[in-house]
């Protein structure tokens, strides 16, 4: 890379240029760069090729490889192997990718970490039988990830609508597709961030 690429145009630095650029050709070459934030903010541009997004999702810093599982033009297959990830970071970032194919979603969402199932919890493109699954999960925070989810089944939201734990409930309640009568009966709830939560404008 030359100096004047390095120096970037104006006062932008290289890590801004990756993020900006439309050009598959610059960002090919900035997809090189020796700095891993400049790799990442490549891996994370939608513009990006398919070729050079697989080379990033093998990168060996995490943050180039959690920015590539982000990505929606990510090809399906690396976002599965992406799930198998040694960093509990990078399998955090795939599992919230609407891209991520249902049977890699299942995955993510029995994986060890909380913070993984939570984010397989919150994709938008969870199915109704991985949405389930989480909602009996033992941590709240997955449960809450669920409760928050606008694609969630009416039947979990009315189940969570009485977990045990308020910032459950909470979620449910500033659910934007939760039912009526289940805002009616968070609205008298005990815990006053749970009522609060029910109260829409």
């Amino acid at each position: 890379m030359t100096a004047n690429e390095d120096g970037g145009r104006g006062s932008e630095t290289p890590k801004e240029l990756a993020a900006s650029s439309t050009s598959p050709e610059e960002l090919a070459r900035w997809a090189t760069h020796a700095d891993a934030q400049v790799r990442a903010a490549v891996a994370g541009n939608r513009a990006v090729t398919p070729r050079v997004l697989e080379d990033l999702a093998c990168d060996e810093d995490w943050r180039v490889r959690a920015a590539a599982a982000a990505n929606a033009a990510t090809d399906g297959f690396w976002l599965g192997e992406l799930t198998r990830d040694d960093d509990v970071r990078v399998r955090e970032s795939v599992a919230g990718n609407p891209g991520l194919a249902g049977k890699d979603l299942a995955r993510a969402c029995e994986d060890d970490e909380p913070r993984v199932r939570a984010a397989a919890a919150g994709n938008p493109s969870a199915s109704a039988a991985v949405l389930d699954q989480a909602s009996q999960d033992r941590d709240w925070r997955v449960r809450a990830c669920v409760g928050a989810n606008a694609v969630a089944p009416m039947v979990l939201l009315h189940t969570l609508s009485t977990d045990e734990d308020w910032r459950v409930r909470a979620k449910v309640a500033a659910n934007p597709s939760a039912p009526s009568d289940v805002l009616a009966t968070l609205a008298l709830d005990g815990d006053a961030g749970v009522r609060e939560a029910a109260q829409r404008p």
